[in-house]
């Protein structure tokens, strides 16, 4: 069986050179990237026969990357005996369109859900254009770069080493200053980007600073996979005006003189959803986005069929609809009532954008699309506004899911939760062919009690939850009984 190798920076440095040689336009197989993230993702890393494959966590999942390497093909084999016996999901991360096709004609991979968020999509650039910003489409970057040199002299970037961590410090300090409504996404990419300072050198990452009258105004930390560049961090003082695109035509050009010739893409990575990067990295022209794909492989949302509406009792579960939105942000949002799910939207790294009423709407969506979850959307009539939700995830590769669901305030307390919770795990065992588990907070003892109420048995817990799974003979038992 593989044998995955939890994140060390002695593991990283070891499947380096494989890295090095990944033709995707992807920067997720990226050793900034792997360094940066490694915490939140929980990377492992699997190297047999000169061939990796990278496991982390994607939506509190795990995921894969899809075999790197000569042996590609025995991986792929291995990978799936190994999801199967460890229970788990096999989900492709990070997929490109090159890879795309070999999952696609691979019979071993089909069937399979896929989509793409366009917040994590790359913006790939030419290397050369990006040098000296040429022609009529690079007027407004030339025009900002020709106001900086005016203000501040010609930009020019010098390697960063161990002397110049005070003058860093300092930098990153007022940085934190000019930006005091940073999201928790933006504080941890802040918190990651000093901790990768601390290990470019061992990385082989190129790392260089502008200075103005002896201060660092800012930075760019880099690394070259193939022919391409890609820029993993860019941090500038904003109160020089235009130093963003003069540091990055500068970095480029620093690379280039590093290596003796210029490459051919820029990789500047994604937009994280922020609209106002989306619209600068727009304006730099890029050559292409390199997009995403999640790829789920034999998922039991496969056998979820159209939209459908379930019954039970006083309540139906539909689809979610547009007009859901309002509700939807609401249920998300309460504090209080999402404490007894252990969330708090405003500790969630994944939410990257503004936060406004598409922000959730739309993650559902993309994770019904990528076969990760079914969602129901709860209502006392079938055209009437939604009250809750039900939710199946955490889907294995063998045929398990686990089944949540949270009401709003005022509709708790009534039976919707139990009456939605039974309708629910009927569906995913009956449709879906799954084998239904659920947890609940630890002290939670209303949803404790609704979800033995309905059928299920303890299984297990830890510091956090209490688990359930549902006896396999229950869903059929459940049926007998609402008609009788």
């Amino acid at each position: 069986m593989l044998d995955f190798r939890p994140f060390s920076l002695t593991a990283l440095l070891e499947v380096l050179p494989i890295i090095r040689k990944n033709p995707s336009l992807c920067s997720d197989l990226t050793a900034g990237y792997l360094f940066m993230w490694q915490e939140g993702m929980r990377v492992f890393f699997c190297l047999r026969n000169d061939t990796l494959i990278v496991r982390q966590d994607i939506g509190e999942q795990p995921a894969f990357s899809y075999p790197l390497g000569p042996d590609a093909d025995a991986m792929t084999d291995e990978l799936i005996s190994y999801v199967r016996e460890q229970h788990l999901p096999l989900r492709f991360f990070a997929v490109d369109e090159t890879t795309l096709e070999k999952i696609r004609s691979d019979s071993r991979l089909r069937p399979a859900m896929l989509a793409f968020d366009r917040r994590w999509s790359d913006y790939i650039y030419s290397f050369e254009e990006a040098m000296i910003f040429r022609g009529k489409k690079y007027s407004g970057q030339r025009n900002h770069i020709n106001n900086f040199k005016k203000l501040y002299g010609e930009p020019v970037l010098r390697s960063l080493c161990g002397e110049d961590l005070p003058a860093v410090g300092r930098m990153l300090a007022e940085y934190e200053t000019e930006h005091p409504d940073a999201r928790a996404f933006e504080r941890l990419e802040l918190q990651r980007t000093k901790e990768l300072l601390d290990v470019c050198a061992e990385l082989g990452l190129y790392v260089a600073g502008l200075f103005i009258e002896g201060e660092l105004a800012g930075f760019s930390i880099g690394e070259v996979i193939g022919d391409m560049l890609v820029i993993h961090v860019e941090k500038a003082l904003i109160r020089y005006r235009g130093i963003y695109p003069a540091m990055y035509s500068a970095f480029v050009r620093y690379v280039a003189d590093r290596l003796g010739h210029p490459l051919r893409y820029v990789n500047r990575e994604d937009d994280s959803g922020d609209p106002g990067l989306r619209t600068s990295k727009m304006q730099y022209q890029p050559l292409t986005l390199a997009h995403k794909y999640l790829v789920h492989v034999k998922t039991p949302a496969l056998k979820a069929g159209l939209p459908r509406t379930l019954t039970a009792g006083d309540v139906y579960l539909t689809e979610f609809r547009e007009t859901d939105k309002p509700v939807y942000f609401r249920l998300n949002t309460d504090i209080e009532n999402n404490r007894h799910w252990g969330y708090d939207y405003r500790e969630d790294s994944g939410i990257t954008g503004p936060v406004n009423e598409d922000t959730f709407y739309d993650s559902v969506l993309y994770d019904m699309q990528a076969g990760d979850s079914v969602n129901f959307a709860v209502r006392l009539s079938e055209d009437g506004a939604m009250i809750g939700e039900a939710v199946l995830w955490n889907f294995t590769y063998e045929g398990n899911a686990e089944l949540g669901c949270r009401l709003l305030p005022e509709y708790q307390g009534r039976g919707y939760g139990k009456a939605v919770f039974r309708a629910a795990a009927d569906f995913a065992a009956e449709t879906l062919g799954v084998k239904v588990t659920a947890r609940c907070c630890r002290g939670n003892e209303i949803s404790r009690k609704m979800i033995t109420g309905c059928g299920f048995i303890p299984s297990g817990q830890d510091e956090t939850f209490f688990w359930f799974e549902l006896p396999a003979a229950s869903a059929v038992r459940q049926q007998e009984i609402r008609k009788s």
